[in-house]
């Protein structure tokens, strides 16, 4: 306790005297520390401020590994000092916040939050955005940057050039780049997010636009991809020309237009309703009309007769008892599920439901539960965990394109792992040369020993990209097993391993699903 005390009456001094130069991020030099400390002064502006940051990033604690301690007369007091942070100061970063004014008159503040070292070397800081508007929102924004590196507060009355939300995943600059980002989230794309066209009613409104709208919490962003208007000039590609948040009636968004800082004009707040799933976003006078990608099979315009799939994917059983791995986007939003396979030399089909998904890593775990179901027999092929190297013959199961161009006879592409991290170096994902293709999601990737390796997850179209597509690892399959409520026992067999190909894919075959859903 006397430690943590005397550093911080001696803080002051540190924090004038030190040098300035940034070596790391602010959330670089957070995620070196167990603790994050604030001192504060009674009756102080700044005391209120610190308490202020000290709450957001309390609040924020639970998703990252820190704890917060705010000293003397703030949200947390001294009682609660850790004995570990007393005896070791070292392992806290110290937290001080000022203000800068930016206007010669008026009251315009922009806070300044600085991280030091417990010796007060300057380490890292996080500069306030907009500073005219409320003091206590823009001290939020500027603890949240702390923490969140893909954070980008948005100010109202201002063009946002926010392409932190897009410039490691596509260019914003080529509707190719941008389509291809599309087809890759295809399966979790929301309904509104894709390539819109700009229309007015209003004859003497000439202006142009084509946006990229993408979604982020409950909030659509619609960026600009291409313009031609008066005040144009003060636009640029991947500015965010306006928000819209979904309303409590359904396909009812309320929508801020923004307008260029130079003009000074507020937002215009207009009501926006959406027909066929996402195609037309309208008002009186403007119309947003989708282009790309284009609406599925479910839209309105095409609806799929009752009783009929509207969708499939693949998946493999890993349990005698009916579990199934398969792909999240496969069984997302559905009402009904059912899997077709070879069960005791003939084609059967069995109602299924969801029991676990992984969103992040787009996987989902089903069980069948169909009282004609008694449990198939010993499963032939070994679950492998462990990595596999780039080079490896692998072989891709599933059933693409079941109810339509290829029929339900089960499909096995072949090629290798060309590398051990997928698009823009995601590390849960292998990359194969094995032809993947719609209906194939879900289904499972073996090498030629008769192990399964990964779960096949999306493609590159050829006019991309010849032979290129992305299977998710074997390990992130057991993370979502082991947090199942109940144990499961992985097929351990190695019998493949000494049988000819043609074998291997009739045993396999039998444990490769079609997943219908509707």
């Amino acid at each position: 306790m006397r430690k943590i005390i005397v550093l911080l009456l001696l803080m002051p001094y540190f924090l004038f005297s030190q040098g300035r130069e940034m070596m790391k991020s602010p959330f670089e030099v957070l995620s070196e520390y167990k603790y994050i400390v604030l001192s504060d002064v009674e009756g102080s502006f700044l005391s209120d401020a610190r308490r202020r940051v000290a709450k957001t990033l309390d609040r924020e604690s639970k998703k990252f590994k820190y704890t917060v301690v705010n000293l003397k007369y703030g949200y947390k007091t001294h009682d609660e000092i850790p004995l570990e942070l007393s005896d070791k100061p070292e392992l806290g970063v110290y937290i001080n916040v000022i203000t800068q004014k930016t206007r010669l008159f008026g009251d315009c503040y922009k806070p300044v939050i600085e991280l030091y070292d417990y010796k007060g070397n300057f380490l890292s800081q996080s500069v306030g955005p907009n500073p005219c508007g409320s003091f206590g929102s823009i001290l939020n924004k500027t603890a949240l940057q702390l923490i969140n590196p893909g954070y980008f507060p948005r100010d109202s009355n201002k063009k946002n050039t926010t392409k932190s939300f897009f410039e490691d995943k596509f260019d914003i600059n080529s509707e190719k780049s941008i389509r291809d980002y599309l087809d890759l989230r295809k399966g979790d794309l929301e309904d509104y997010e894709g390539i819109y066209r700009y229309t007015s009613s209003n004859p003497s409104n000439t202006s142009q636009y084509k946006f990229l709208i993408l979604k982020e919490d409950y909030v659509y962003y619609g960026f600009i991809m291409e313009a031609n208007c008066v005040g144009c000039q003060n636009w640029t590609r991947g500015d965010s020309k306006f928000e819209m948040t979904e309303g409590a009636v359904p396909n009812l968004f309320d929508v801020s237009w923004g307008f260029p800082e130079k003009e000074k004009r507020r937002d215009l707040k207009i009501i926006f309703t959406g027909d066929f799933e996402g195609g037309v976003l309208k008002n009186n006078e403007i119309s947003l009309l989708k282009l790309y990608p284009k609406l599925n099979s479910s839209s309105s315009n095409n609806r799929p007769l009752t009783g009929e799939w509207t969708g499939t994917g693949s998946g493999i059983i890993i349990s005698e008892s009916g579990y199934i791995v398969t792909n999240n986007h496969v069984i997302e939003k559905v009402n009904e599920i059912e899997v077709e396979f070879i069960l005791n030399g003939e084609v059967q089909k069995f109602n299924a439901e969801i029991v676990k998904v992984d969103k992040v890593n787009d996987l989902a775990i089903l069980k069948i539960f169909d009282m004609k179901f008694d449990g198939v027999d010993d499963i032939p092929y070994n679950f492998n965990s462990r990595s596999s190297d780039v080079g490896t013959k692998v072989y891709a199961y599933g059933y693409p394109m079941a109810l339509s161009a290829m029929g339900k006879e089960i499909k096995i592409t072949d090629g290798i792992i060309s590398a051990k991290s997928g698009f823009d170096g995601d590390i849960t994902t292998y990359q194969i040369t094995a032809a993947i293709q719609k209906g194939n999601s879900g289904g499972p990737l073996f090498d030629d020993k008769g192990n399964f390796i990964g779960i096949n997850s999306s493609g590159i179209r050829k006019d991309v990209a010849d032979n290129v597509g992305y299977s998710i690892k074997s390990n992130y399959v057991l993370n979502l097993l082991d947090v199942l409520p109940k144990s499961i026992d992985l097929p351990s067999n190695n019998k493949l391993e000494s049988l000819p190909l043609t074998e291997q894919i009739k045993e396999i075959s039998k444990y490769v699903v079609l997943i219908k859903v509707k």
